[in-house]
């Protein structure tokens, strides 16, 4: 959306008349995604705001932006375009949908800057989860099925949100850290009634560590496919590329759509980070410029073929490669279910395709 009204068709009623099944009495909103074919809800729809969120594609916007989506393809639709705009507007007219009054939207909060507190706090909360996830064994083996060696989930610092966080650091001598907590978005606290919970609660916790060791963001992951959506980041702080500072900006570094396609490749012997979804944290696009060998590599399906294409608009000096796993959808699936020194092999083909070469060494089971 780039035009400020005061009124805009209301999106409720036109998503029931898109065949959106939602419910009408109000709050925010998950719904099965009107754009995908999906047994889990992934459609995030916040009806006083006027606003829906694929988290598939990372995508979103208002009732324009729903109606020319399904116009004109969600990859094709562009507001900025006067021709596909009229078009939308129109359509909306002719079915006379009641009007919404839209409030003007809020400046958004800053986000808090990594002051050495919130890099302590960051720290500290790293190792309360990654002691959680060794002694969590539905977690580790979920990790194990997928490939995790025990030695790469400790030198990652790889963690479990159990719900303990708030008792953890209650003991903190210093309130600041509490409070700083709850500004990062590690805690939550219910504007009513002021109840708190763990925001990444029961998911798997990816610290983002640099080269110094130091933690600048943690990503949750889901760790069924009942939790939705899969990846959660800190609102309160600025979104990270995982795994994008633990390399010198002159290693060739190669970006994944996953997390767990990452951590593969990683195991494999490829520096590689991920940004968690087909959305990559632009505020770090001139760092990415900077670095010189760039790469993309997809998942085998059309989301994420899509997701490099637009990479590739944004950073024109790295590789896009298009996944290919013998009818696995991703680097990972196929590792764990026909082996990984085939899916080795398979990976550095796709690699040296896109001009990346790698020595192939055997995996360590550790």
């Amino acid at each position: 959306m780039n035009k400020k009204m005061d009124q805009k068709p209301d999106l409720l009623e036109v998503l029931c008349a898109h065949g959106v099944e939602v419910d009408t009495r109000g709050g925010r909103i998950s719904v099965l995604c009107p754009f995908h074919d999906e047994k889990n809800p992934s459609f995030s729809v916040d009806p006083d705001k006027g606003l829906w969120f694929c988290f598939h594609d990372h995508i979103g916007g208002d009732v324009y932006d729903f109606v020319g989506s399904m116009k004109f393809g969600l990859d094709n639709w562009d507001s900025r375009n006067k021709i596909m705009f009229k078009e939308v507007v129109s359509l909306l007219e002719e079915k006379n949908f009641k009007q919404q009054k839209i409030s003007p939207k809020k400046r958004e909060e800053k986000k808090k800057e990594l002051t050495q507190n919130v890099l302590f706090l960051l720290g500290h909360v790293t190792q309360i989860y990654h002691q959680n996830l060794l002694q969590e064994e539905k977690a580790m083996g979920y990790l194990a099925d997928r490939g995790l060696t025990e030695e790469f989930i400790r030198t990652h610092k790889i963690g479990y949100a159990n719900g303990n966080l708030g008792v953890m650091l209650s003991m903190l001598p210093e309130d600041v850290f509490r409070e700083l907590a709850v500004e990062a978005g590690l805690i939550y606290v219910n504007a009513k009634g002021g109840r708190r919970w763990e925001f990444m609660k029961g998911r798997i916790a990816f610290p983002d560590i640099d080269r110094d060791g130091r933690v600048l963001g943690i990503i949750g992951r889901s760790l069924d496919q009942q939790q939705n959506p899969k990846y959660l980041t800190l609102n309160g702080l600025p979104k990270v590329i995982w795994g994008l500072h633990r390399f010198s900006q002159w290693q060739p570094l190669i970006i994944h759509e996953s997390i767990m396609d990452a951590c593969t490749a990683l195991l494999m012997g490829v520096p590689s980070c991920s940004p968690c979804g087909t959305g990559i944290a632009w505020h770090l696009l001139e760092e990415l410029k900077e670095r010189k060998y760039l790469g993309f590599l997809s998942q085998d399906d059309d989301p994420s073929k899509r997701a490099i294409e637009r990479w590739k608009e944004k950073l024109p000096h790295g590789r896009a490669i298009v996944g290919n796993y013998d009818g696995h959808k991703d680097l990972n699936e196929m590792a764990t279910e026909i082996g990984w020194e085939a899916t080795k092999t398979r990976l550095f083909s796709l690699l040296e395709k896109g001009g990346f070469e790698y020595e192939v060494q055997k995996r360590r089971d550790n």
